[in-house]
């Protein structure tokens, strides 16, 4: 049992700051937490979406889509997307492989599970 005004901390492990690329993932963890999609995207359409995430600031790992609960249409400029329209968005996705050419490197490709059924 914890006295009255001590709490345990965890703490995050040292940077390394002087890392190759290669001894940087060697150090990061073999499993990472990976939430499963439920719901389509609406900008990419594959299922990447959690139960809730549309209603949320979750962003789509495959085209980088971050939700954004208050628009109204698919023509009105999205604040969480830096200022693009759904449409915009996915004309970009069809062009870059994301949202903004320049999100491309944070994306990554839809798994098969993730892949809608016609």
């Amino acid at each position: 049992m914890m006295e009255r005004g001590k709490q345990k901390f965890q703490y995050l492990p040292k940077a390394h700051n002087n890392l190759t690329e290669e001894e940087a993932a060697a150090l990061m963890p073999k499993e990472t937490l990976e939430v499963k999609g439920e719901l389509p995207c609406p900008c990419c359409g594959y299922i990447t979406i959690p139960k809730g995430g549309e209603d949320t600031a979750y962003i789509c790992p495959v085209c980088f889509w971050e939700m954004d609960a208050f628009l109204q249409s698919e023509d009105e400029p999205s604040d969480q997307n830096h200022g693009l329209t759904l449409n915009e968005a996915r004309e970009n996705y069809r062009a870059y492989g994301a949202t903004l050419e320049r999100l491309k490197q944070y994306c990554r490709p839809a798994k098969e599970h993730e892949i809608p059924h016609k």
